[in-house]
């Protein structure tokens, strides 16, 4: 007697893939670590307007294998993230290479495992069961599961305090625009996956998908000319400065002492009265120049403090660390912030999610500094009349904090950065890329102030 019954698969992806040998399994695998790879090395920090291929790649993989998803993440982040082998060991002297290998893989292990979740989403939000669904529940649960996964794996805490090159930054660099066409893209592959399509169909798609390719040279206008230069986001120039705004790079290196800090102090002090006394209205210095912000810092700041008493218009944003909690020497923990210098005031501009493990150490709270990303304080002061926002040094490498200033309308973004500790690799520069992709979000002008 012939079964009512029919075989229904519940593997989340096509049937086909269940028919793959053990060998053409690990060749998909490799393949997509390999693709991800390919993408993430190219896009960082150079040409990051690539990063969202690898959302692209994403329904086109699942549909190959399940674990598709997570190997080209996998690979993606491997390659973005490897300056932590070389800085980690520059940071922490004595740990070697060891420690920065286990940093860089086990925190792109950490960005990736949340697409393990992808195929079963994709399946889930497509419409029509396991055994099918319609063509645009294809495009449909491509973009869910594309969505849910990398706000989790780089958006959204906890993982959003470490998920650095998210791809999603290539898209926010051409605004709006970027992240419509990067949705519409993977809505047009997710439907090009679906089974049993017709020709005219699967036209169809491949022209949303070539005509969204098209679009991005209107995003990025000097696309088809050059590989765009870091100066030049994605050829598109971002507003200058407003005038009388400067920032000072410096090169002091490692501060390692207190004694160390008064030092840096007593040198930036007459150059930052210098430019005050030459007009510029407002100076930014990098993150944690000055130190700790004790009785003794302030002291070889007073003439600053002063000139801004007589001269209220102009302004001195000083990185410092500001001593946060118990009123003990030393202080149990700081607040990674700018010092605000005006009309002789001083006022404390916190971040909200200074490094892990460098900076935040809460297994030991004595030096640790605060972590507080969903703090209701908007990164944003007034200056010059003007809304600035600011995201300080590892910040800008984060998708979290910046999202944070997006309903503020800010005008000016400010990036002061400390980056001694990743010389010689390209952080700094995927740093800066980073904060260039959110100043051309938001449409306003950057100013830098890097220690390196």
């Amino acid at each position: 007697m012939q079964s009512k019954y029919v075989n229904v698969s519940v593997y989340p992806v096509d049937d086909s893939c269940g028919r793959l040998a053990g060998g053409s399994r690990a060749c998909v695998l490799a393949l997509a670590a390999i693709f991800g790879a390919a993408v993430g090395w190219l896009a960082w920090p150079h040409a990051i307007w690539l990063a969202p291929l690898a959302l692209l790649l994403l329904p086109v993989l699942n549909k190959r294998h399940w674990l598709a998803p997570f190997a080209l993440m996998f690979g993606y982040h491997l390659a973005t993230t490897y300056g932590l082998i070389k800085g980690t060991s520059v940071f922490f002297l004595h740990s070697g290479l060891f420690l920065g290998i286990g940093f860089w893989s086990l925190s792109s292990l950490a960005f990736a495992l949340p697409y393990l979740a992808y195929p079963y989403i994709a399946l889930y939000f497509r419409g029509g069961g396991l055994a099918g669904g319609s063509l645009a529940g294809g495009g449909f649960g491509a973009v869910t599961a594309t969505i849910i996964t990398s706000a989790v794996s780089t958006i959204l805490p906890p993982l959003g305090i470490i998920g650095w090159t998210s791809p999603w930054l290539g898209a926010v660099a051409a605004g709006p625009t970027g992240i419509l066409l990067t949705i519409l893209g993977i809505f047009a592959l997710g439907c090009w996956e679906q089974k049993n399509q017709d020709i005219p169909v699967r036209l169809l798609m491949a022209g949303i998908v070539v005509f969204n390719v098209w679009l991005l040279g209107f995003a990025f206008p000097d696309l088809a000319e050059r590989v765009p230069a870091l100066d030049d986001m994605m050829g598109r120039p971002l507003p200058t400065a407003p005038a009388g705004w400067v920032g000072i790079n410096t090169h002091l290196g490692r501060l390692r002492s207190n004694l160390s800090y008064i030092d840096a102090s007593m040198e930036l002090a007459p150059k930052v009265l210098a430019d005050l006394r030459s007009g510029d209205k407002v100076v930014l210095l990098p993150e944690t120049v000055a130190g700790p912000w004790l009785p003794g810092t302030r002291a070889i700041w007073r003439p600053v403090i002063c000139w801004t008493a007589r001269h209220p218009e102009q302004i001195v944003l000083l990185g410092a660390d500001v001593p946060h909690g118990r009123t003990l020497r030393p202080a149990k923990g700081y607040l990674d912030a700018l010092v605000k210098i005006q009309d002789g005031r001083q006022t404390v501009l916190p971040d909200h999610i200074p490094v892990p493990f460098s900076m935040w150490h809460p297994w030991r709270p004595q030096g640790s500094f605060r972590m507080a990303p969903f703090s209701r304080k908007p990164e944003t002061t007034e200056i010059d009349g003007k809304k600035a926002g600011y995201l300080i040094c590892y910040e800008q490498l984060l998708m979290w904090p910046a999202l944070d200033l997006y309903p503020h309308g800010i005008q000016v973004l400010l990036a002061p950065a400390n980056d001694w500790w990743a010389r010689g690799t390209d952080i700094p520069a995927i740093q800066r890329a980073s904060a260039k992709a959110w100043a051309a979000f938001f449409g306003v002008p950057v100013l830098f102030a890097v220690n390196r």
